[in-house]
């Protein structure tokens, strides 16, 4: 598991979160890894497995998740689930939105600002990246 790699869970057609986490993460010396590179948005049928088996491949590479828990998604809860059952520290966040118990319990620390939530990994993560 790399100490310089954080998993950028998120609803597909979240755009914005991407940007300006990937923009945060990188400013904190962290190397983001945002698996919609492999973007499969309108042709999913068929291409489970690959999305999935990728996803959790990426996953097991990082030091650490960031999820946005701003609106519901499956997949963003699945991939925050996997991450901490694997011991791998998830950081969520809400945009001020309630925190299912689900989020709260499998999350490091919830944060309703972008910034806290990047700015929290460092202590996830035990200090700051070499």
């Amino acid at each position: 598991m790399s100490g310089h790699r954080v998993y950028l869970a998120g609803p597909p057609f979240a755009e914005e979160y991407r940007r300006r986490a990937s923009t945060l993460v990188l400013a904190a010396g962290w190397e983001p890894l945002d698996p919609m590179r492999r973007d499969f948005r309108g042709n999913t049928e068929g291409h489970e497995a690959e999305i999935v088996l990728g996803d959790l491949a990426d996953i097991d590479s990082c030091a650490a998740v960031l999820a946005d828990f701003t609106r519901p998604d499956e997949g963003t809860s699945m991939e925050a689930w996997y991450a901490h059952s694997q011991g791998i520290p998830v950081v969520a966040y809400t945009g001020g939105q309630w925190a299912h118990p689900w989020t709260v319990y499998v999350s490091a620390s919830v944060h309703k600002a972008l910034e806290d939530a990047v700015a929290a990994l460092a202590a996830a993560l035990g200090g700051v990246p070499a």
